[in-house]
């Protein structure tokens, strides 16, 4: 009985020393872009092209429960105290993962902006450990990047926001129901509504639902109400506002998705700003310049500038 109790301990303590240490940086070393990535970059965004030199990229490796994840990290390359913003991908597994050209374009694209940008492959991508559960266990692969961050000297961990976009979309969402630490949310063409998904793409179920969700099968419904938006729309903390965009004319996630999560956040009184573009693709291509103009405005005026939120009760005249 002894010994079943001190490796029980032991077990304990191990398991503990793991997770206690999540967050962690335990790799990171420089992330060249290219000349050839820069000049494809001016040919539809000469302004970033140009200011691509005025940041530092990083890969790392960092731990998330106990796994070794990798990230990637932009910041100005001035000094001085800068806030932060939390990016989640789409995709799954090879599919839309971080690559140099989306590296350099989106987040670095953030990181002119004046903010130290931070981004997951989640668990099992880009040579990290363990296997992605679209939206289960997975989430904590984004949560543990808040510790992440308070080991960058130039990130003040008292400005995050974050932001992502289709699974990214849900994986933001999931974040703001575990934690109330970001002072606002962006998301763009995000899932909201995985019945809904598998009904417009039903490819969707097979070959990605079923393939990465632990016992999917034996759990289906719980597993995809867990992964939905619209079922727990009120437990998403209220004191980071949201701004959601989507395009009209999205067929990977049916704009529909955001519009239902966006009526159910409106009857809880949550702060949201909602944009559907107008015949806009899943990445909002035909309004890319607008995408980034309403998402810095909104991470500038309350995670830069920490304004205060919105009277969401009906006032006025």
């Amino acid at each position: 009985m002894y010994k079943y109790f001190l490796a029980l301990l032991l077990v304990l303590c191990v398991n503990y020393n793991s997770y206690s240490q999540d967050g962690k940086v335990v790799n990171k070393k420089a992330f060249f872009i290219s000349d050839t990535i820069v000049n494809r970059i001016s040919t539809f965004d000469a302004d970033l092209a140009e200011k691509l030199g005025e940041l530092n990229f990083y890969k790392i490796t960092y731990l998330s429960d106990g796994l070794k994840v990798t990230a990637y990290l932009v910041e100005p390359k001035s000094k001085g105290l800068f806030p932060c913003i939390v990016s989640n991908r789409g995709g799954n597994r090879d599919f839309g993962q971080w690559s140099e050209i989306s590296v350099a374009y989106f987040l670095g694209k953030m990181a002119t902006w004046g903010y130290v940008v931070i981004a997951s492959q989640y668990r099992g991508n880009d040579g990290g450990d363990g296997m992605e559960e679209f939206g289960g266990k997975d989430v904590n692969d984004v949560l543990n990047l808040v510790n992440t961050l308070k080991e960058i000297p130039k990130a003040d961990t008292n400005r995050i926001g974050i932001q992502g976009g289709s699974r990214g979309g849900m994986m933001t969402y999931l974040a703001l129901k575990e934690s109330c630490e970001f002072k606002a949310a962006a998301v763009t063409a995000g899932a909201a509504n995985s019945f809904a998904n598998i009904q417009s793409r039903p490819e969707m179920e097979k070959r990605v639902y079923a393939e990465l969700i632990p016992n999917y099968w034996d759990k289906k419904e719980s597993e995809l109400k867990a992964r939905s938006a619209v079922y727990w729309a009120d437990a998403i903390c209220k004191t980071t506002p949201l701004l959601i965009m989507h395009g009209s004319a999205d067929w990977r996630v049916l704009p529909e998705e955001s519009m239902e999560l966006v009526e159910k956040l409106y009857k809880s009184k949550h702060p949201t700003r909602f944009i559907l573009f107008e015949g806009a693709d899943h990445g909002i291509r035909e309004f890319r310049k607008d995408m980034f103009y309403e998402m810095k405005r909104h991470f500038d005026y309350y995670v830069r500038d920490l304004n205060a939120l919105p009277n969401m009760e009906p006032h006025g005249r």
